[in-house]
């Protein structure tokens, strides 16, 4: 009996002596709560006026002729308000003496700002690939006849370059972005370096296959001059250049 009753004694102690430490947990939800609610509000609106959800579409990551067109600033809003509430949890585990729960939500924190960083960094490149796209395109959609320079044609753009140069670019962001994370960086580096060879490779394979033909021209027609010249003879390019006309005086 005297055993049953000093345990309840102690337990009943444990409780009132935890008892401003839960107090103050609740506060710290509740405070962070309300903070995290007032930020997010904040900024979906502030992303809504500064165009984020035009760049959004911009990058391809959502598409502007969805029905709900605010659905990047909601996303980002959201996100704050987890960060927030992932803060506040922290110090409420801290209050409530969870250890083991605060030094798992301080290391998910510190890894915070480098998941912001390869984020920015692949958005980055998201937003050039899109961009060095574009201009090959508007490059090739419109080109001035020959001969005329005021009347254009519209052109087929070439569908295999644009892409390409543009898969490339996200590449290097995208191992950037892996490297920032710091997701096996040995493996991450060996297999960037790797890429970049195989587009060095594909590339000179590419133009040194394509002009073949070109090369093979210059090289022939250098030879002939050379066999004029050797001969005493004039060249095709020293031939007069008038049109094929020759002036005879009387």
């Amino acid at each position: 009996m005297n055993t049953t009753i000093h345990w309840l004694t102690t337990a009943f102690d444990g409780l009132v002596a935890f008892l401003p430490n839960l107090v103050a947990g609740l506060v710290l939800l509740l405070v962070g709560w309300l903070i995290a609610s007032i930020l997010a509000r904040v900024t979906r609106a502030l992303a809504r006026r500064l165009g984020f959800d035009r760049l959004m579409a911009k990058l391809g990551l959502m598409n502007a002729s969805t029905n709900e067109p605010a659905a990047g600033s909601h996303w980002l809003g959201s996100i704050v308000y987890a960060i927030v509430m992932v803060v506040a949890v922290l110090q409420a585990s801290r209050a409530w003496k969870l250890d083991f729960i605060a030094n798992g939500l301080a290391t998910v924190i510190a890894y915070l700002p480098h998941a912001l960083g390869a984020a920015l960094v692949f958005g980055a490149a998201l937003l050039i690939g899109n961009w060095v796209r574009d201009r090959f395109y508007r490059a090739r959609a419109v080109e001035p006849v020959a001969g005329d320079v005021d009347t254009a044609v519209v052109s087929a753009p070439p569908r295999f370059l644009p892409g390409l140069v543009r898969g490339a670019i996200i590449a290097v962001g995208a191992f950037m972005a892996l490297r920032e994370l710091q997701i096996a960086p040995e493996i991450v580096n060996a297999a960037f370096m790797f890429t970049i060879g195989a587009l060095a490779v594909a590339g000179a394979l590419a133009f040194g296959l394509g002009g073949r033909e070109v090369a093979g021209r210059m090289a022939q027609s250098w030879w002939e001059r050379r066999g004029a010249l050797s001969r005493g003879l004039p060249s095709a390019s020293a031939a007069p250049s008038s049109g094929g006309r020759v002036e005879v005086s009387a």
